[in-house]
């Protein structure tokens, strides 16, 4: 009599390799997916990219050369430095309205825990120019 020799059978990991493996994959992209996005909502929602798109928005000059409603886009990019009291923001805001569409260009700092725009720009994709978005704050010389 002759003994039949069975292969024992494979573990269920061993036996389902492939699922394990797809899982696996769509789970660590969506953990990086899920990093990417944290990171531009954390810089679109910071207080320095919400004070530069307000400003934008407000702005007459934009108003006239993108129309209304503006929008601004979900991938601002760029850096926001703060701790408690001061801070440096470095900005790239994309934004558009019915007449076009452009960049936002801001950069901003904190001192005594309020920040406060240095640089506020809008360039048009189809230009090199650059249009200031400040309002003058200069001070006026008294007569003399």
């Amino acid at each position: 009599m002759e003994a039949s020799a069975e292969r024992p059978r494979p573990s269920w990991p061993q036996a389902h390799w492939k699922l394990l493996l797809g899982l696996g994959l769509v789970l660590s992209l969506g953990l990086a997916a899920s990093f990417v996005y944290g990171v531009f909502f954390l810089i679109r929602n910071s207080d320095a990219a919400k004070l530069a798109i307000a400003t934008s928005e407000s702005n007459p000059m934009l108003i006239e050369r993108l129309g209304q409603p503006m929008k601004t886009g979900w991938l601002v990019t760029g850096s926001v430095q703060v701790s408690t009291e001061s801070g440096h923001a470095e900005l790239t805001i994309p934004i558009s309205g019915p007449k076009g569409a452009g960049t936002v260009y801001a950069e901003a700092s904190k001192h005594a825990g309020l920040w406060h725009l240095d640089l506020l720009q809008y360039g048009s994709d189809k230009s090199n120019e650059r249009l200031d978005l400040l309002p003058d704050t200069k001070p006026v010389p008294a007569s003399q």
